[in-house]
């Protein structure tokens, strides 16, 4: 062995070398099997130790959804907390220029192009938040409504989020084509085809525009019901389309020509199904109090209450009313039932088809 590389032997092991001669380069190559892994076993020892400690240092803190799927079942949250989803699932703050006199026409529509697209792109990366809010909760794959002998439940939050995902999702194709075709003309195009963005995406006129459209709808088929001879029931054959209507689960196509969808029957008990499982997780998160100004306009609009010019206030009111009608016997907000037993969720749901077609308060 040349002398550099014994050298450099013995500069790795110096600390087993020692002065009375015990300890020599021979002995170290002449040892047992098992003493000469030890330097390995030791290395080894010591990375275990450094990446516990790598690990301790550098434990990511868990998501909003992972505390809240992970620790409602043991402690108590906020009602806020579980009865609202993320702000992500709606649409950001829309912020455009105001026009000046003094600015030049082409630098404010420059702006104002410049606005919509900052939306758009903050709308479109909300989508993919969410979407990994999504895959970070443990109940995400937890079916709803949940089944008989389920341990754990997901609550209102969780499925507003994935139902809000799933929807976004699917649109999302169809609308980054529609935004790299037109860019800043997107704005004038989606006032066509409104139903082709995500919720994430809707600009306020487009949102106004659908309102108005499904308010306009709902009251022609509220006036048609005036012209029966015998008050609609919510038992009737017949309610499921004005449900479908009200509630605007089939295309408007279907009211030109007369005819109700051939499958309204399962799109209004597949909606009422929602309704009920919906009103009794906020009686028993908190009620109407606990939800944010604009998690109550969308579920009054889920309910087929018209929100347009109207204040919160007067839609929390209504959305209150709307709980109180529904809820099954023995249900109150003293002892409200998320888990409907089967005879209580027919019950709901008969008391909401019977809400849906009363004429109360319609014009």
């Amino acid at each position: 062995m040349p002398l550099n590389a014994g050298l450099r032997v013995a500069r790795v092991h110096s600390p087993f070398f020692k002065t009375n001669g015990s300890h020599t380069l021979v002995s170290l190559v002449t040892t047992s099997p098992a003493s000469k892994q030890w330097p390995i076993i030791s290395r080894t020892n010591s990375l275990r130790r450094a990446a516990s400690t790598a690990s301790q240092v550098k434990e990511a803190p868990k998501s909003t959804s992972e505390v809240v799927s992970s620790e409602r079942l043991t402690s108590p949250l906020p009602a806020s907390t579980t009865l609202n989803p993320p702000a992500s699932t709606r649409p950001p703050p829309l912020d455009l220029p105001t026009r000046d006199s003094s600015s030049s026409t082409f630098k404010y529509f420059y702006h104002l192009g410049k606005a919509y697209m900052t939306f758009y792109k903050t709308g479109i990366s909300a989508i993919f938040t969410n979407r990994k809010l999504l895959s970070q909760s443990p109940t995400a794959s937890a079916p709803w409504p949940p089944i008989p002998g389920a341990t754990s439940f997901p609550t209102r939050s969780d499925v507003l989020l994935r139902r809000r995902v799933r929807h976004d999702l699917g649109c999302l194709p169809t609308f980054f084509v529609l935004l790299i075709v037109c860019g800043e003309l997107t704005p004038l195009v989606v006032l066509l085809f409104p139903r082709l963005t995500p919720l994430t995406c809707r600009i306020p006129k487009q949102a106004d525009a659908l309102r108005r459209a499904s308010e306009a709808r709902r009251a022609a088929s509220f006036r048609s019901l005036r012209y029966r001879p015998t008050p609609l029931q919510g038992s009737d054959p017949a309610a499921n389309g004005h449900i479908c209507r009200a509630l605007g689960l089939t295309y408007s196509l279907w009211d030109k020509v007369g005819l109700d969808s051939p499958f309204s029957a399962s799109l209004a008990r597949r909606a009422l199904e929602k309704i009920a499982a919906d009103d009794a997780m906020i009686r028993e998160g908190g009620g109407v109090e606990a939800l944010v100004d604009e998690e109550v306009v969308l579920a009054c609009e889920d309910r087929g209450i018209d929100v347009l010019g109207k204040p919160i206030d007067e839609l929390r009111s209504q959305l209150a009313d709307w709980l109180r009608k529904t809820a099954p016997e023995g249900t109150t907000s003293e002892n409200p039932e998320t888990n409907l037993g089967e005879s209580a969720q027919k019950e709901a749901i008969e008391k909401i088809r019977e809400v849906l077609v009363s004429l109360d308060g319609r014009t």
